[in-house]
């Protein structure tokens, strides 16, 4: 289950119990939850943390929070659903994928009052190095007003792709320590700091780290990770990135061909270079041999390497010196047909990989997940469907989707499929689930066609069920869940929202189809959470 409905479910169950029962109901959630979450503390490294943010601005965990209701407890909860809202022209099911567009908030009155609290998200910071921090190290930097006017262009360009504004470089310090800010040092961190050493080197001038922030960044091998792939042989042989060769574009067949033979070991190269060659033939196409492959450049018309992959032929001549542990011989008439691949004299800016400063990441990484208290406005009073009509409505809909799906030839008919066989209580009661009779759920599945993806699926949906009995749900709620869960398809790339299909009837068709399915999915879900 995604983890904002995952906390809607939570902490509407708790408040809808008697307030006796919080510190068991607690006790029983921490244990199934495990150390993945915590419901007592805030900000908890490499855990989901859950609580609320309080109009005051207090921030407290999920324990606190109860603990501060007086002993009548909450009067009444319910989950209402808004709408989702989105800057986006995007139908309401995408809008709610792609964007953070949700809107269900919880109704919680108590002692009086009646609040209306909506579920945020909150990171931590993805790096050592704060995003402050960075701006404080700019500007300790020579040249810092060229820093800032380079941070300026590449925010801006970003952002502009992103539809979001420009930003003019005096207010970059501000941005960056801004919400939207945040979201693009935890993107484009590492492109910043690139984009701080580059500026300084077309300026003349190195970067400076001052001792307290030397542990916020670290150098390292660009070709580590390449290298780990390789045999001892072949990394013997191995041309690091930044010592790697180019031909230049004037360079003539001839002129190469005379290179390789200016080597002590220009024998091993013509092997080498022949090799390559050969696997790059066509089926039928006869083999190249060496001295065949040197008599055809010496033949070929001056612009005849243009035919060829320049960059596998100096490879291959580069790892035939390594491997001789030999330095290329370059005489004198042919300096002008070679070139490094990565040269400051193409750009004053280029760092070589070795240089390159990288942010180190923050090890104590955490998600808070916080219901904030909104300020007082009009409070939503439409109850919604009951449980029955809601049932009703997303069975209707699952039927529909499914019907779509299998004639449209679509793998997520089996989708529909299952979370109607969840919802309709072919199975054991889901109440008298344990791991023990796993198996006979998954019986009933397989009697009920399916086999394969979609009992995995099940059996991997199923395991969440043990989370939800230890808040002493009701056989329909689980029921409820389990089917809601089933039917999660709407999402990224990959997805239900990513199917096409290739005639408009049917485009036009899976639009509206989809559509009903989301309203009556998310409208069986708040109707789940509020039912008894």
């Amino acid at each position: 289950m995604r983890v904002d409905d995952l906390c809607l479910v939570l902490v509407s169950s708790l408040l809808r119990e008697d307030r006796s029962r919080w510190p068991q109901r607690l006790d029983a959630l921490e244990e199934e939850l495990g150390e993945a979450w915590a419901l007592r503390r805030l900000e908890v490294p490499r855990a989901y943390s859950l609580g609320v943010r309080l109009q005051d601005g207090r921030e407290l965990p999920l324990a606190t929070w109860l603990d501060s209701f007086d002993a009548g407890g909450v009067r009444s909860v319910r989950v209402v659903d808004l709408g989702a809202s989105s800057s986006e022209a995007l139908p309401t099911h995408i809008a709610a994928a792609f964007a953070n567009s949700g809107g269900m908030v919880l109704e919680v009155s108590s002692g009086g009052a009646s609040s209306l609290f909506l579920l945020r998200m909150h990171s931590s910071r993805p790096h050592l190095l704060t995003a402050r921090q960075l701006v404080d190290f700019a500007r300790a930097q020579p040249h810092a007003d060229r820093v800032f006017e380079a941070w300026a262009e590449s925010i801006s360009e970003n952002n502009q792709l992103n539809d979001r504004p420009a930003v003019p470089a005096s207010e970059v310090p501000d941005y960056l320590a801004s919400p939207d800010g945040f979201v693009h040092y935890d993107l484009r961190g590492g492109d910043l700091v690139e984009e701080l050493q580059a500026t300084l080197r077309r300026h003349g001038a190195d970067v400076t780290i001052p001792d307290a922030l030397r542990a916020c960044f670290y150098t390292s091998d660009p070709d580590a990770l390449f290298r780990e792939m390789l045999s001892p042989e072949q990394q013997a042989e191995f041309v690091p990135s930044e010592e790697q060769l180019l031909l230049t574009d004037t360079t003539t067949p001839q002129q190469f061909a005379d290179l390789v033979s200016a080597q002590p070991f220009a024998a091993d190269a013509w092997t080498r270079i022949a090799r390559d060659q050969n696997s790059f033939l066509a089926e039928g196409e006869p083999p190249v041999t060496a001295e065949g492959f040197e008599a055809r450049l010496r033949t070929m018309a001056p612009d005849g390497l243009q035919s060829l992959l320049t960059g596998n032929l100096m490879m291959a001549l580069q790892q035939a010196a390594r491997a001789h542990g030999a330095e290329l011989v370059i005489p004198e008439p042919l300096r002008g047909c070679v070139r490094p691949a990565f040269s400051r004299d193409e750009d004053p800016g280029w760092i070589p990989g070795k240089e390159l400063l990288r942010l180190q990441s923050n090890p104590d990484v955490y998600q808070m997940y916080l219901f904030h208290e909104l300020a007082a406005g009009p409070a939503p009073v439409s109850e919604g469907p009951s449980w029955d009509a809601a049932r009703r409505g997303f069975t209707k809909a699952l039927r529909e989707a499914g019907d779509f799906a299998t004639a449209q030839g679509s793998n997520f008919g089996d989708a529909f499929k299952l979370a109607l066989f969840a919802l309709e209580g072919q199975a054991p009661r889901y109440d008298e689930l344990s791991p023990e009779r796993v198996p006979d759920y998954l019986e009933a599945v397989k009697a009920a066609g399916f086999d394969g993806r979609p009992v995995q699926v099940f059996e991997d949906r199923l395991g969440s069920l043990g989370l939800f009995q230890s808040l002493g749900m009701s056989e329909e709620k689980l029921r409820g869940l389990l089917a809601y869960q089933l039917s999660d398809v709407f999402g990224g790339m990959g997805s239900w929202n990513d199917q096409y299909f290739e005639t408009p009837e049917a485009q036009q068709q899976y639009d509206g189809v989809s559509a009903r399915l989301f309203e009556a999915r998310s409208a069986f879900f708040v109707a789940t959470l509020n039912a008894r």
